[in-house]
């Protein structure tokens, strides 16, 4: 039976010696181990491992969660595997047979690579034990890829497995589970020949918000009753594709897809209910998280996953990255869409397709784009482009943008798009200013034919000072006029949000009240009675009600329609 063991304390740092002097002391540490790349030395981890007699014969694994750098791992002094770096996690054989009698000393030699936050990461370290003959451990996914579809109104699962020493008197056994944990259906198989296909009668689809049902497989390794070794994975039925008419089509229907880009690794759980609050179907990120299952969340959510794989310019890496990401995730069915980045050139690009179309045959390719280059740099065997559009607050920037898009859609009729909206730094725009690029850039691209997602830039600010502009503060602290806005797009359920004015106490006579919402016959009671102002539509989503009188002191007003309301108190001094 499979054992996982945390091995994160008392691992020994050691610097190497530079100039005859070690830039940092030994030191004992806990992972995980975070440290700045620019000065991050060339080191060894080491720690020791004793088996217990319980232990004694089994197949040992050392899984790493993540490590940044490239890694040579030495037990008792004897290399055993040389990696690259991985931004996921990924296991090597320790043993084929341990032995309580014996300190396993592991050492791990490292070159520190940086990642896109700057950061050397060692996030952890486990020991896994299994029986001799186990699902296999060394590739990403534990030995265990699924593919489902609907075939003749049913579902139809197929499980390939590999087991390591297979036994033909053993028993593989096949158990699928709705998500209400009920058992729907069944499969066996010998060890020997372990894939099966399992038929689901009346499936239930992943259908994004619209009703995102993941099922769960279980898989068991059987010696007579006695359990060998066991692993899970969930997925989803589903099938996305892009129809001739510009829409991408989920299980047949249209859906389009709103959203916004992740980049913090380390508020993922505030940032993804954000984006529920959003009301955004859609996620677009580079990150994936240790800590926090991020693909797992969306399945649950019904969010459909977008990947831009981090580009290094080396293609020998990327892509075995991106084949590690794939053989970990492809089993989830909210990852829909992987990107292929800019800079690639038609070397990578064709690296890139052959490598989904090998590991993840189902989902879905884009490449992406600045608009502004965008007209002759247009891949052939891509049929989707994700458009970056600059930020840009020129009153004739957006006129330039949609007549670029437009010659776009003139040249290649035949491809769909996305748009991505970039915003500007915190330090060149004010929380105004950037509303109103946002709602200029929604005007210029929403629901344009051909055009199947639109994400409205960052979920959440960048930490540095001069960072990025998104829809919420950085500390979660604050949600900004453009999330109202874009909420106000991409919601169906009733909402009212008054947004201006930004000062509270005022020695004015007269003040404009604005709201942002998604209802129209908007009523305005002033002091609890109904004043009868009527209010101004500025543009979708957004209403203001002008000059209200405001009497010395306090002042409650309160907008409503529907069962939906939202007030807001102003003083006159």
């Amino acid at each position: 039976m499979r054992n996982i063991i945390p091995f994160n304390t008392k691992w020994l740092f050691s610097a190497t010696e530079k100039n005859e002097e070690k830039t940092f002391a030994d030191t004992v540490i806990k992972l995980p181990f975070f440290h700045s790349i620019e000065t991050m030395p060339v080191c060894t981890f080491s720690n020791s491992w004793i088996p217990t007699e319980k232990e004694e014969g089994k197949t040992v694994y050392l899984e790493f969660i993540q490590l940044t750098g490239k890694t040579e791992i030495y037990l008792n002094g004897n290399q055993v595997s040389s990696e690259a770096s991985h931004r996921f996690s990924f296991r090597v054989l320790l043993t084929n047979e341990a032995d309580p009698h014996t300190e396993y000393k592991i050492e791990l030699k490292v070159k520190p690579e940086g990642r896109r936050d700057g950061l050397f990461a060692f996030a952890g370290v486990n020991i896994i034990t299994t029986d001799s003959s186990h699902f296999n451990l060394s590739e990403p996914g534990d030995g265990l890829h699924i593919t489902s579809c609907m075939k003749d109104g049913r579902g139809e699962v197929n499980i390939n497995t590999e087991i390591i020493k297979p036994n033909n008197y053993d028993v593989v056994s096949y158990t699928v589970l709705n998500s209400s944990g009920y058992e729907v259906a069944s499969a066996t198989a010998k060890p020997t020949s372990p894939n099966a296909k399992i038929t689901i009668d009346i499936p239930d689809l992943w259908e994004g918000q619209g009703g995102a049902c993941v099922y769960t497989l279980k898989a068991s390794l059987r010696r007579d009753s006695h359990i060998l070794d066991e692993t899970s994975s969930e997925f989803g039925i589903r099938e996305p594709s892009l129809d001739d008419e510009g829409f991408f089509r989920l299980n047949g229907f249209r859906l389009p897809l709103d959203g916004a880009e992740l980049t913090d690794c380390s508020a993922v759980r505030s940032d993804t209910e954000n984006l529920r609050h959003l009301d955004g179907n859609a996620l677009i990120s580079s990150m994936l998280p240790t800590k926090t299952n991020l693909l797992s969340y969306c399945d649950k959510t019904g969010s459909v996953f977008w990947y831009c794989p981090p580009y290094s310019g080396d293609t020998d890496s990327d892509i075995e990255a991106l084949k590690e990401f794939l053989l970990i995730y492809r089993n989830h069915p909210s990852l829909i869409f992987l990107v292929c980045p800019e800079e690639a050139d038609s070397v990578y690009t064709e690296s890139f397709i052959k490598t989904a179309e090998e590991y993840a045959p189902g989902i879905l390719i884009a490449a992406r784009r600045n608009i502004e280059n965008a007209t002759e740099n247009i891949p052939d065997n891509i049929s989707l482009i994700l458009l970056d559009i600059p930020c840009k607050t020129q009153a004739d920037a957006y006129i330039t943008f949609s007549g670029r898009f437009r010659d776009l859609q003139e040249k290649y009729p035949d491809k769909h798009f996305a748009v991505y909206a970039q915003s500007a730094a915190r330090s060149e725009s004010g929380m105004k200013e950037n509303a109103e690029h946002h709602i200029r850039l929604w005007q210029t691209f929403c629901r344009q034919k051909g055009m199947i997602a639109y994400f409205c830039g960052l979920l959440t600010d960048e930490k540095n000072g001069d960072g990025r502009r998104g829809l919420i503060s950085n500390d979660r602290s604050e949600v900004y006029d453009a999330f109202w806005f874009y909420k106000a797009q991409f919601s169906s359920e009733g909402f009212i949000k008054i947004t201006d004015p930004d000062i509270y106490e005022t020695e004015e006579k007269l003040t404009d009240l604005k709201c942002t919402t998604n209802r129209t016959n908007l009523r305005l009671l002033v002091n609890g009675k109904d004043k009868k102002y009527k209010a101004e539509k500025l543009t979708d989503g957004i209403y203001i009600f002008r000059q209200i009188r405001l009497r010395p002191g306090l002042n409650t007003f309160e907008v409503s329609a529907d069962d939906e309301c939202d007030s807001v108190e102003i003083v006159r001094i």
